[in-house]
C-alpha cells in the first residue's frame, strides 16, 4: 500500500528544493539505517555489473543500506544485490514510474524493501524528473558510489550534486577508453578511487563486519549454483539451510543481515 512518508527525512530537509512529501511502500524502517548509494550507467560493462554486485552485496552485508534510482544497468543490479537493504527512489510516481523490465524487482522491493517517489499517483517519469530523482539518491545517503558514467550522461550529474550536497564521493576506475565520466572523477580528485570492497568499507567505517567464511566470500559474486556447488559441496546446502545464502534464477546468492546481528 502506497502512504506519505510522516515526516521528510533530516538529510532531505537542507539540500537545494527539497521534496514536500515523499510516498513510500515497504519498510520505512530503512531510513534510520546508514545508507550509501550506488548508481552508474543503464548500459553497463560486465566488469561494472561484476563490481556493483560486489560492492552492493558487501554493503548490505556490512548493514548498510543501499539506495539507487530504480532504473535499469547499475541500478537494478545495486538493488538486487543488496536485496532486502535497499531503497529505490523513482522519477515517477510509485504507480507507474518504473519500466516493465523492472516491474519484478519493484514488486519485490514493495514487499521487503523500500520505494520513495515525490509524486503521489499516476505520473509518469520525465527527462527532468530523472533529474530531480537523482538530487534525491545522492542526498539521502552519506556516500555516494557512482561504478560507470561516461562524461555527459545522467550518471555525472548524481555527481554534481553528491559534491554540491557534500556527500562523500566514490567512483570506480576503468581501462582509459572507458567510462570518461569516472576516470575524470578520480583524476580530477573529486572522488575517492574504488579499488575493492573491503577498501571502501573501510573508508565508510565498515570493514570490521564483513564476514571472514570463505564461502560467503565466494558467493558475494553470485556465482552460479554449480560452480558453487563444485567448490563447496555439501557445505552449500548447509549454508542454504541456515538461511546464509539463497539460490534464485540458477545462482547462490548471500543473505542480507543487518547491522549487529
Amino acid at each position: 500500500m502506497i502512504q506519505e512518508l510522516a515526516s521528510i527525512p533530516q538529510q532531505l530537509q537542507t539540500i537545494a528544493q527539497p521534496p514536500k512529501k515523499l510516498y513510500f511502500c515497504g519498510n520505512a524502517d530503512l531510513l534510520n539505517r546508514p545508507i550509501v548509494a550506488v548508481v552508474g550507467s543503464r548500459s553497463c560493462g560486465n566488469y561494472a555489473k561484476t563490481w556493483t554486485r560486489r560492492i552492493a552485496s558487501a554493503l548490505s552485508l556490512a548493514g548498510a543500506v543501499v539506495v539507487s534510482g530504480g532504473a535499469m544497468g547499475i541500478d537494478a543490479i545495486a538493488h538486487e544485490a543488496a536485496f532486502p537493504n535497499t531503497i529505490a527512489i523513482l522519477a515517477g510516481s510509485i504507480d507507474v514510474g518504473f519500466t516493465q523490465a523492472n516491474r519484478a524487482l519493484i514488486e519485490r522491493m514493495k514487499e521487503r524493501s523500500l520505494i520513495l517517489s515525490e509524486y503521489d499517483e499516476k505520473i509518469e517519469p520525465r527527462t527532468w524528473s530523472f533529474v530531480h530523482r537523482n538530487r534525491l539518491v545522492t542526498a539521502l545517503a552519506s556516500a555516494v558510489c557512482i561504478m560507470e558514467a561516461t562524461t555527459n550522461s545522467g550518471s555525472m550529474t548524481s555527481a554534481n550534486f553528491a559534491i554540491s550536497q557534500r556527500r562523500e564521493l566514490f567512483a570506480l576506475p576503468h581501462r582509459i577508453d572507458e567510462s570518461s565520466g569516472t576516470n575524470g572523477l578520480i583524476a580530477s580528485g573529486a572522488a575517492r578511487a574504488i579499488w575493492g570492497e573491503e577498501q571502501l568499507l573501510e573508508a565508510l567505517g565498515l570493514s570490521a563486519r564483513i564476514s571472514d567464511d570463505e564461502l560467503i566470500r565466494y558467493c558475494l559474486d553470485r556465482p552460479t549454483y554449480e560452480e558453487a556447488l563444485e567448490r563447496f559441496g555439501a557445505r552449500l546446502f548447509e549454508y542454504e539451510l541456515g538461511g546464509k545464502i539463497s539460490i534464485a534464477n540458477g545462482r547462490v546468492e548471500v543473505a542480507s543481515v543487518h547491522s549487529g546481528a
